[in-house]
C-alpha cells in the first residue's frame, strides 16, 4: 500500500507542486483506534497503513488531493460516515435497500442500497458524494475493495479491487493525456479527459467510464 500511495504523490506533485504542502502528517495509531472504537469497526491493514502516513490534506486549495476530491482527515471520515449512519438509522430498511434505485457495476459487487454504515469514505467532492472503502461487499465483490456512493450516486462501480488498485490507476491518470491542470479563480484544479470546467469529467464520473484509464 505504501509504494502505490507514495507513487501516486509523486507523480501529482511532478505535475502539481503546490499540492505538496497541503498534506497533513500522519496520525497515530491512538488517534486510529479511537476512530475505530467510535465507529465500532476495525480498519483494514491498507486503510490503517494509508492514515499512518497522511491524515487527509488539510483543505486549503480548491484541488484536493485525490485528483480533486479532498483527501479527508480522520476527524472527516468520522463525520461523514456518521451522517451515513444517522440516514440509514432514520429511513426505513426498505428505503435504504431500494433496489429499483440502486445497482451495480459490476453487477452482484457491490451491495444495492443507499448506504451502509461499513461503507467508509476516504474523500468527498464537495457535494455529498465519496469515495470509499467497501468492507460490505455483494457476493461477487471483495472486502476493501473502492466505491462510488454518496447523494448523487445511486449507481455504485467497484472502482479498483484494493486501496492499492486504486492508487496505482490514479497515477497512471495523472501521466496519461487525460490528465489536464486548469485554473478557477486563480487557483489551478485538476481537468479530466477534457482541458476545461464545462468539459472535462467529474473524478467519480470518470472513474466509472469504461473507456478511462484502468
Amino acid at each position: 500500500m505504501n509504494n502505490s500511495w507514495e507513487t501516486y504523490k509523486e507523480a501529482l506533485f511532478r505535475k502539481m507542486p503546490s499540492l505538496r504542502g497541503t498534506l497533513n502528517e500522519g496520525a497515530s495509531e491512538e488517534e486510529i483506534r479511537a476512530v475505530e472504537e467510535k465507529m465500532g469497526i476495525v480498519f483494514p491493514e491498507p486503510l490503517r497503513t494509508l492514515y499512518l502516513e497522511n491524515n487527509g490534506d488539510n483543505g486549503e486549495k480548491w484541488c484536493g488531493m485525490i485528483l480533486g476530491h479532498h483527501f479527508l482527515d480522520l476527524d472527516e471520515l468520522y463525520r461523514n460516515w456518521e451522517g451515513w449512519r444517522d440516514i440509514i438509522n432514520d429511513w426505513t430498511p426498505e428505503a435504504v435497500a431500494d433496489t429499483s434505485i440502486n445497482s451495480s457495476v459490476p453487477e452482484g459487487s457491490v451491495k444495492r442500497r443507499y448506504a451502509d454504515v461499513l461503507w467508509l469514505p476516504i474523500s468527498e467532492d464537495g457535494s455529498g458524494n465519496h469515495i470509499g472503502i467497501d468492507l460490505d461487499p455483494d457476493v461477487k465483490g471483495k472486502v476493501g475493495q473502492v466505491i462510488n456512493f454518496g447523494r448523487d450516486e445511486d449507481e455504485k462501480y467497484v472502482l479498483a479491487e484494493s486501496l492499492s488498485a486504486f492508487f496505482e490507476r490514479l497515477a497512471r491518470i495523472v501521466n496519461s493525456e487525460d490528465f489536464f491542470i486548469g485554473e478557477i479563480e486563480g487557483e489551478e484544479v485538476i481537468f479530466l479527459g477534457e482541458d476545461s470546467e464545462e468539459e472535462g469529467s467529474s473524478l467519480i464520473d470518470y472513474l466509472k467510464d469504461n473507456d478511462s484509464v484502468k
